[in-house]
């Protein structure tokens, strides 16, 4: 299959996102090309030479809307893949209707657009890891940290942090940018902030000094999402993937879907509130460490058989030449 692939247009984590998905498409046997999501002559001329069979845009709110028409003018097959549902989905719903399939990462979303689209192909279709990036360390592991948090400081995670300096004396590590802004303890014995975006080695660096990983989510309710209909997000993250690929051990705050990607007896663990993520961190950092171990390598071996980038590209192509609902 020839797949022309739209790039986001975004820059951090998006570019290290679209390498994975090129590769995979290559590593399966099929032909990529990229674009950026403007037009121009170079790209008109790139789209007529190769003759894609599927049009692949990913995100795709920075998209001009006369590449997307030109796109369907030549009566390409098109689908997206929305992977900020439904924290911006009134952008997204604005975009469906373009495309023949939509593929998006969230549960709740997903629900939504079967009810409105019912004419469409919706597809849930989370993002994967790429094990080339995230994976255990090659030798035995030296703990610098209790407990580490990477991502961006929404309002839930900023909270769990306070809590958790307030209450316990763990060691703690925040990586991500403005975290200084929130966090309130002066404690810098304890206390490690790297107070900027990092790329994903070092994210797999930060995983792996760690003994406990908190994998706190955003909620839909956060005053800059731009999801006015109060979509609910139902599915976990795709950190929850990478942690799984490292070989860390998470705490994950519960969503819906849990229990479709992991077992929740044996793979990894969720917590509901931040007083029961605090009992559960005493629980498994005071002789917990075989018991860590334990889940940490099963969601490991989960992730590879289940959850990579190959996985999900063959899905979609697999939909998309009619081998799969």
């Amino acid at each position: 299959m020839k797949v022309l692939f739209v790039l986001s247009g975004y820059s951090g984590l998006y570019p290290y996102l679209e390498k994975s998905i090129q590769h995979t498409f290559i590593s399966l046997g099929h032909s990529i090309k990229t674009i950026n999501p403007k037009i121009n002559e170079e790209t008109i001329e790139l789209i007529e030479s190769f003759e894609p069979d599927f049009v692949l845009v990913f995100v795709g709110y920075k998209i001009q809307m006369e590449l997307l028409h030109d796109l369907k003018k030549k009566g390409h097959l098109l689908g997206i893949w929305f992977t900020e549902d439904p924290f911006y989905i009134d952008k997204s719903i604005s975009l469906a209707e373009e495309f023949h399939y939509i593929f998006t990462i969230d549960l709740g979303a997903y629900e939504y657009y079967k009810q409105i689209f019912p004419y469409k192909q919706i597809i849930h279709l989370p993002l994967g890891t790429d094990p080339s990036i995230y994976f255990p360390p090659k030798s035995n592991n030296h703990y610098f940290y209790d407990l580490c948090l990477v991502g961006y400081p929404y309002p839930e995670r900023v909270q769990l942090a306070n809590y958790l300096l307030e209450q316990t004396r763990h060691k703690l590590i925040l990586a991500g940018p403005f975290w200084r802004r929130f966090i309130k303890s002066g404690d810098s014995e304890r206390m490690t902030v790297i107070n900027k975006w990092i790329e994903p080695s070092l994210v797999n660096q930060v995983y792996h000094s760690s003994k406990i990983i908190l994998n706190s989510h955003r909620s839909f309710k956060f005053h800059k999402n731009i999801n006015t209909l109060g979509i609910e997000n139902k599915s976990i993250n795709n950190r929850t993937f990478d942690i799984a690929a490292s070989g860390g051990f998470q705490l994950l705050s519960a969503r819906p879907d849990i229990g479709a990607h992991f077992d929740t007896k044996n793979e990894i663990i969720t917590y509901s509130t931040d007083e029961d993520c605090k009992n559960l961190i005493h629980k498994f950092l005071n002789d917990g460490e075989r018991q860590r171990a334990d889940y940490s390598n099963k969601a490991k071996e989960r992730a590879l058989n289940c959850h990579t980038f190959s996985h999900r590209i063959q899905r979609m192509i697999n939909i998309i030449e009619g081998r799969e609902d």
